[in-house]
C-alpha cells in the first residue's frame, strides 16, 4: 500500500502545476537559493494539506460547496496575480520590484496552500488511504510527503541553475520566464473560469 501511494504522490508532484511553474520561475528570476527557499515553502504547504486531511478537516472544508468556491476563486486570483507580476515587475522601477510580495519561501507556501490540485489529491489519497490520525503510518505520511515534495522541487531548481545545464537554459531563461508565468495565469483562468463556470 505506501508503495503505490508513495509512488502516485511522486507522479503527481513531477506532473505540471501551479508548483513547478512557481518553481522555474522563482529559479530563473532569482537564483538557486531562491528556488530552494521556494520549495521549502511548497513542502511546508503540503505538510499542512497532509495535516488537515489526516484529521478530516480539509475533507469538512471541501464538502461544503461555499468554501470549495472561496478556496478555487481565491487559489486561481492569486495565480493570476502571481504570473502577471513578473510583466509587470519587467516594466517597473527595480528598487521597487515585486516588494510586497518577494519572499520565495513564503510564494512556495501560499501556492501549495491554494493549489486545487495539491489539496484534491491529498484529501482522495487520504480517503483512499483511511488511516486513524493518531497511527503511525499517519505519521509516516505526514512528514514523507512533505519531504520528498521538497526533495523534487529543490532538485528542480538545481537543475535549472546548474552550471552545465544552467549554460544551456541561460540562452531561453526570457523564454522560459514568459512561458512559465503564462502559464500560471492561464491556469489561474481555467480554474476561474471552471469554478464560476459549476454554479450555473
Amino acid at each position: 500500500m505506501f508503495f503505490s501511494v508513495a509512488i502516485a504522490h511522486l507522479l503527481a508532484v513531477m506532473s505540471p502545476g501551479p508548483d513547478t511553474a512557481i518553481t522555474f520561475q522563482q529559479s530563473l528570476n532569482h537564483g538557486r537559493l531562491a528556488g530552494v527557499y521556494t520549495a521549502a515553502g511548497i513542502g511546508l504547504g503540503l505538510f499542512m494539506h497532509c495535516l488537515l486531511a489526516i484529521s478530516g478537516i480539509s475533507l469538512l472544508i471541501y464538502n461544503t460547496d461555499e468554501a470549495r468556491f472561496f478556496i478555487k476563486c481565491l487559489g486561481a486570483s492569486y495565480l493570476i496575480f502571481l504570473g502577471i507580476t513578473y510583466f509587470i515587475g519587467n516594466n517597473s522601477n527595480p528598487i521597487n520590484k515585486n516588494i510586497i510580495f518577494n519572499n520565495p519561501f513564503i510564494i512556495g507556501l501560499v501556492t501549495n496552500i491554494l493549489n486545487v490540485k495539491a489539496f484534491m489529491f491529498i484529501v482522495s489519497l487520504f480517503t483512499f488511504i483511511d488511516l486513524q490520525p493518531n497511527s503511525f503510518m499517519s505519521l509516516i505520511y505526514l512528514f514523507y510527503f512533505p519531504l520528498i515534495t521538497f526533495i523534487w522541487f529543490a532538485f528542480v531548481s538545481f537543475a535549472l541553475t546548474h552550471e552545465t545545464l544552467g549554460v544551456r537554459f541561460n540562452k531561453y531563461t526570457n523564454k522560459i520566464q514568459i512561458a512559465s508565468s503564462l502559464f500560471i495565469i492561464i491556469l489561474g483562468v481555467i480554474i476561474l473560469i471552471e469554478t464560476i463556470y459549476e454554479i450555473f
